[in-house]
């Protein structure tokens, strides 16, 4: 292990470990929650996706496959994953793996190097139990060999930039993403209104007795106030969904 790698953060198969670090991310980032979008970024910027791609893995959805899968499996061993499936790769074949992963080969470059036919399920090769000749692993070897230095230069970077230091936190500044301001008042409002919503419902302003009727002129001027208000946010829903109806 290099000086700047993770020691092991879990060890499994790749649906195993996934399922470790999501469960991990949604105990501090609940689905829907401020948060849980951005702490998905680094993995969909990692391996060239959107974040509902990541997303869909984290509910085991559907699992990529070709360079994705690939550069998704480097991600995590970045992050201190020990995948058995990847574990398992001989090291010709891992070494020339990470050249994908990492960006330093493309999926045609790959396929010239190594004389493929085609791209058609090239990557079962990569990562599979098929052996391949000694000619095929000598070029392997070669074009690593030849990238080698770049591609650990390429790691630190990518390290630096995940905040690999420490277990679990490949994320940038993880533990900073926290609601705005704005809306953690517009939750604090929701909370508010749904708590007066219910105790409205539970007992009917036409119900009320005269007598408290008459304690509650003291304060019309915050019913009217929060009427205005009110009325004022439904309007902007009823014209903000109309909006969205045009497009």
């Amino acid at each position: 292990m290099n000086s700047g790698e993770l020691k092991e953060v879990y060890r499994g198969h790749l649906e195993e470990c996934l399922s470790h670090l999501f469960s991990k991310l949604s105990s501090q980032f609940p689905r829907n929650t401020p948060g849980a979008a951005a702490v998905m970024k680094p993995i969909a910027d990692f391996c060239g996706v959107r974040i509902r791609s990541v997303s869909r893995w984290s509910l085991r959805d559907k699992l990529p496959d070709g360079k994705t899968l690939i550069k998704l499996m480097c991600f995590l061993d970045m992050a201190g994953y020990r995948i058995i499936e990847l574990e398992r790769v001989p090291i010709a074949k891992r070494n020339f793996t990470e050249l994908i992963g990492f960006g330093l080969l493309n999926c045609e470059q790959a396929v010239e190097i190594l004389g493929f036919a085609s791209t058609v399920r090239w990557y079962e090769i990569l990562i599979g139990d098929r052996g391949i000749s000694r000619e095929k692993e000598q070029k392997m070897w070669d074009a690593w060999k030849e990238r080698k230095e770049e591609l650990e230069h390429k790691k630190d970077q990518l390290r630096k930039l995940y905040r690999s230091d420490n277990p679990l936190r490949v994320f940038p500044k993880m533990e900073e993403v926290k609601p705005k301001a704005s809306t953690k008042r517009i939750i604090a409002i929701i909370s508010i209104m749904e708590g007066l919503l219910a105790l409205l419902e539970e007992s009917s302003f036409d119900k009320l007795p005269d007598g408290d009727l008459a304690d509650l002129k003291r304060s019309a001027d915050t019913v009217l106030s929060l009427s205005a208000h009110l009325s004022a946010l439904s309007s902007r829903l009823i014209i903000s969904e109309q909006g969205k109806g045009g497009e």
